[in-house]
């Protein structure tokens, strides 16, 4: 199962197109491409959350 950047964007509480901008930027969780289209595994979306924390002081 691979999740949809609007599945991700809600899944992280961000806009759409803030996850779009990670894209362009090379950021964010990792992304796949098939064709047009951009998707993410749950299991690497979750650990690029956990790769997070601590990143703000």
């Amino acid at each position: 199962m691979f999740l949809t950047v609007q599945e991700v964007a809600e899944l992280l509480r961000v806009s759409p197109a803030t996850v779009r901008a990670w894209i362009a930027r090379g950021e964010g969780p990792p992304a796949m491409r098939f064709g047009k289209q951009i998707r993410y595994r749950p299991e690497r979306v979750m650990q690029w959350v956990e790769e997070q924390e601590g990143g703000i002081r």
